[in-house]
């Protein structure tokens, strides 16, 4: 963090508000075929958002007066993945509901799998209090729930035929697992950390344009 500066915390926002415009309008897609889920989806992209904040909340506060609040970092993952794997099952609900069937129990689902990840994340806690076990297992969980999410959004997109919304849909995860790549060897230099937030500004900005351009063609859908 020692070549962090102001401009790049400051940056470190944008990201964030791309991703809340994205996941707000696939909430707001996802309700169209689950209105009952509705103030659920909303939650769902509030903790995600949240997560992503305190993030950038914590970067900012280190440039300014060099507070290291590490309890804000980590509430990045502790967020965000209960937040990712409750909106990865409403997408599956949904299109299946958009394909005639039903959309069976995507809350129930869910929250089984948030306590068995929170269990797994205590349990890695308490056997290794000095490491960052717990911390793996969120952002797996959260990782993971990522990646299904856009690929049930290139597989619905490509099968309306809308081949430029898939695309950016896989232009975007594709540079998520390239940032994980990049993150253990990139460095700390400033260049690289500008790198980084430009390359997660691409992604969140192509997620955001995808799910617009998903959300115009579904207008009218029953």
């Amino acid at each position: 963090m020692a070549d962090y500066s102001l401009n790049l915390a400051l940056f470190d926002f944008l990201p964030v508000a791309l991703s809340a415009v994205g996941l707000w309008l696939l909430a707001g897609i996802l309700a169209q075929a689950l209105p009952e889920s509705r103030r659920l989806l909303q939650a769902a992209v509030l903790l995600v958002v949240a997560g992503g904040l305190s993030k950038a909340t914590w970067k900012l506060i280190w440039v300014l007066n060099q507070a290291d609040l590490v309890w804000l970092s980590n509430l990045l993952f502790i967020l965000m993945a209960p937040g990712m794997l409750l909106l990865v099952f409403h997408v599956g609900a949904a299109f299946r509901v958009w394909a005639g069937r039903a959309a069976g129990r995507p809350a129930r689902r869910a929250a089984l799998l948030i306590v068995l990840v929170a269990a797994a994340s205590l349990a890695g806690a308490w056997a290794d209090p000095e490491g960052r076990t717990w911390f793996f297992i969120l952002l797996g969980a959260a990782a993971l729930a990522n990646i299904a999410i856009s690929g049930l959004l290139i597989r619905f997109a490509w099968l309306r035929e809308e081949w430029l919304t898939a695309s950016l849909f896989l232009f975007s995860i594709a540079l998520i697992l390239l940032l994980s790549g990049l993150a253990p060897v990139a460095g700390s230099s400033a260049a690289a950390q500008w790198l980084e937030e430009s390359l997660n500004v691409l992604a969140q900005g192509s997620f955001a344009l995808a799910v617009w351009r998903l959300r115009g063609g579904l207008r009218g859908r029953p």
